[in-house]
């Protein structure tokens, strides 16, 4: 999906620019822009038909040409990382890319750069592409860790109120003389240490995430989502508690406060490698539902709302 919006979100320039490119042997067996498009659109950049198959030399040439048209080049590495994920007909693993282009791909707009060194670490990791070298650092992160958890903790922070009286309703006035301070430390981002789930902290907090309609929800969450920041959610209270049971309000939700979660959560896919949110479970093997993925936080394929991109 990141790698489909990737290239869904360039410029009409870029299928021009894609399509400028395909030689006239190539145009005759069918390769032209309204093809580009319909793999873009509604193949989801999987290479398919013999008519698709006339676009690769087109697609190799605008992925090798970083400087004559960055919005060619970044569709076309989408398109072609994309196919190779989903087993189209590109039949090359795409080395030859990473080994000349690493730089480029690091200088694009953060969520294509995202994507696509995305697309080589998990097309490396499945077989599907070929990558020597080291490994970026960074690179395949939307946003960094300081930029996330500062929004989680900014969201939380709003919320101390409402965060104060929950975890008073739940322990009680006398536990609560405990509690409270050390909610305030963690609300300034001041505690040695991640958050565990051995806290007395811990239980009124995911009690109050876990609820929809507590007043503290949305504040609960982000301090519960930052804190699993700092160890992968090596607990699980995102990936196996919370998700099943939550994963559709948040993905869909419009108000101010889900773009921080979401990117919270979306650290998480991209920093953590193992890091995989669990399906409810299903109750019978025919009771197949739709999962929901990660969403990507931009504008592309006409604007949807958060969530409205199922697998």
């Amino acid at each position: 999906m990141d790698l489909r919006a990737a290239a869904g979100r360039q410029p009409q320039s870029a299928i021009r620019g894609i399509a400028a490119r395909i030689p006239p042997s190539d145009q005759e067996r069918g390769g032209d822009s309204q093809t580009l498009t319909r793999i873009v659109l509604h193949q989801g950049c999987r290479l398919e038909t013999e008519r698709d198959r006339a676009l690769i030399d087109a697609l190799q040439l605008a992925a090798s040409q970083p400087e004559a048209d960055p919005a060619a080049f970044s569709a076309a590495t989408a398109i072609l990382l994309a196919d190779r994920l989903q087993h189209g007909l590109y039949p090359e693993t795409m080395g030859d890319f990473w080994e000349s282009f690493q730089d480029n791909y690091c200088a694009l707009p953060k969520r294509d750069r995202a994507a696509i060194f995305q697309g080589f670490l998990i097309g490396a990791d499945t077989g599907r592409v070929e990558i020597t070298g080291p490994r970026p650092e960074s690179c395949h992160l939307s946003e960094s860790r300081e930029e996330v958890q500062g929004a989680l903790l900014e969201l939380a922070d709003r919320g101390q109120a409402r965060l104060q009286a929950g975890v008073s309703k739940a322990v009680g006035a006398q536990m609560a003389l405990l509690l409270l301070p050390e909610l305030n430390v963690l609300l300034k981002g001041e505690r040695r240490g991640s958050l565990t789930g051995d806290s007395p902290l811990f239980a009124p907090l995911l009690e109050m995430a876990s609820d929809r309609r507590h007043p503290a929800h949305d504040f609960a969450t982000a301090l519960l989502l930052r804190e699993a920041i700092e160890n992968g959610d090596s607990e699980g209270w995102f990936s196996i508690t919370l998700w099943p049971e939550m994963a559709a309000d948040w993905l869909s939700t419009d108000t101010p406060y889900a773009r921080p979660i979401l990117a919270g959560l979306r650290y998480l896919y991209e920093a953590f490698p193992d890091w995989e949110p669990m399906p409810r479970r299903a109750t019978s093997p025919k009771r197949l539902e739709r999962l929901p993925l990660i969403p990507v936080l931009d504008d592309s394929f006409n604007g949807g709302r958060n969530g409205s991109r199922t697998g």
